[in-house]
């Protein structure tokens, strides 16, 4: 990589280039991974009560798109709104697993942060939501508060917005449809 180039982390700091990211990991004695190329994308706007409040029904559903991605995608495919609360809980419970990269039942704050620097820089909502799912302030968020968190969220900003219960029948032609 040419040494003019500037890099974002995935902590989300940009670094004039590769080596200074390199010597500063070295400096601090931690590994700092690369996210991408060119200036961290983090935006300055803070993030409203409004976007906050929808933020994990917006999030569940860029989980579910990547969990359809490599399938056969079908526009019949039900969206979120249509899922029962199992099949959420299924995906959010999947979504765990992948990012609980050692396997300890626990997300910790720098899971989260490769999360949110390295899969959705632009999303200023993250870090607040994050936080707000570690209930007990230790620095990890377990499955349980994972999905609290997640699925709950979603399920009481669904129903404010629309004042109807997702996977109603109401919504959605067939409830039946399997999680892709």
């Amino acid at each position: 990589m040419p040494t003019g180039v500037p890099v974002c982390s995935v902590l989300g700091k940009t670094y004039g280039n590769e080596c200074l990211l390199h010597k500063e990991a070295c400096r601090k004695r931690r590994r700092i991974g690369l996210a991408h190329t060119g200036m961290c994308l983090i935006p300055k706007a803070q993030c409203s009560e409004l976007e906050y409040g929808q933020f994990p029904y917006r999030l569940l559903d860029w989980f579910l798109l990547l969990s359809r991605m490599g399938e056969s995608y079908s526009p019949a495919a039900p969206t979120q709104s249509c899922l029962s609360h199992t099949q959420r809980m299924q995906l959010a419970q999947r979504r765990f697993s992948l990012l609980d990269r050692n396997d300890d039942g626990k997300l910790s704050r720098r899971d989260l942060k490769k999360l949110h620097y390295k899969r959705m820089p632009l999303e200023h909502c993250a870090k607040r939501f994050f936080l707000s799912c570690d209930k007990n302030k230790n620095g990890k968020v377990t499955l349980r508060e994972w999905t609290s968190c997640l699925v709950d969220r979603s399920e009481l900003w669904f129903q404010n917005f629309t004042s109807m219960k997702m996977g109603s029948r109401k919504l959605c032609s067939n409830t039946d449809h399997q999680l892709l």
